[in-house]
C-alpha cells in the first residue's frame, strides 16, 4: 500500500497579514493620543490637589500664628524663630529629600507640606503683615498652571502649553501678593511667563 504525503501548508495569504498590520496601526492611532491626554489629566489632577491642599495648610497655620506662610526650602526652614528665612517664596518641588519636607515659614514659625512627586509650588504673602497669600502649582509634566487666592474663594487655572511641558513653574509665573485683591482676575488680569491670562475653574 502507497502511502500519501501531504505537502501542502496553508498560511496566512500577504492580503491577511497586511489587513491585521493595518488595524493595528489604526488603533494604535487612535490609542496613543488618548493615552498621552490621561497623562496630561493625571499630571494637572495631582498640581491641582497640591494647590488645594497648601489652601487648608495656610488655613490652619493662620489659626495659629494669624499670619499667612511663605514655601521655604528645607535648609532654611530650620533657620531661629524671629529671623527672616533667606529664601522666602521658593519655588519647591516634590516630595522633597528623604527627612527634609518642603515648608511653609514665616517669623513666627513653620508647618509643614505635602507635595507629589514632580509638582511645583509656590506661596508667597503680602509683606506688610502676611494677611494675605497666593499660591501657584504645576505638575513638571503637566500643561496647566494652578493658583489660588487667599481674598478670594476660586481657584484659577491657566494653559501654560506644549511648551510648559517639562518645565518648571517660572518666577513670572508668579504675580505680587496684593491684601484684599483678586491677584490672578479682576480688572486687570495678569498673564504668565507662558503669556496666558489666568482662567477661573
Amino acid at each position: 500500500m502507497k502511502k500519501t504525503v501531504c505537502t501542502s501548508q496553508k498560511g496566512f495569504t500577504l492580503i491577511e497579514l497586511l489587513i491585521v498590520v493595518a488595524i493595528i496601526g489604526i488603533l494604535a492611532a487612535i490609542a496613543i493620543p488618548q493615552f498621552a491626554a490621561y497623562r496630561q489629566r493625571a499630571f494637572n489632577s495631582a498640581a491641582t490637589s497640591d494647590v488645594t491642599n497648601m489652601q487648608k495648610s495656610q488655613a490652619a497655620f493662620f489659626s495659629d500664628w494669624q499670619q499667612f506662610g511663605e514655601t521655604v526650602s528645607a535648609a532654611n526652614e530650620a533657620a531661629a524663630t524671629g529671623a527672616a528665612a533667606a529664601d522666602t517664596d521658593a519655588i519647591l518641588t516634590g516630595p522633597g529629600a528623604v527627612g527634609a519636607m518642603p515648608f511653609i515659614r514665616n517669623t513666627n514659625g513653620a508647618m509643614a507640606i505635602g507635595l507629589s512627586n514632580n509638582v511645583n509650588l509656590v506661596a508667597n504673602v503680602e509683606a506688610a503683615a502676611a494677611v494675605s497669600f497666593i499660591g501657584v502649582a504645576k505638575h513638571t509634566q503637566g500643561n496647566r498652571l494652578y493658583a489660588i487666592d487667599s481674598d478670594i474663594t476660586a481657584t484659577y487655572n491657566s494653559l501654560g502649553g506644549t511648551t510648559s511641558v517639562g518645565l518648571n513653574i517660572a518666577a513670572g509665573d508668579i504675580p505680587a501678593c496684593t491684601p484684599n485683591n483678586d491677584d490672578f482676575g479682576g480688572a486687570a488680569p495678569v498673564a504668565n511667563s507662558y503669556g496666558n491670562n489666568w482662567l477661573l475653574m
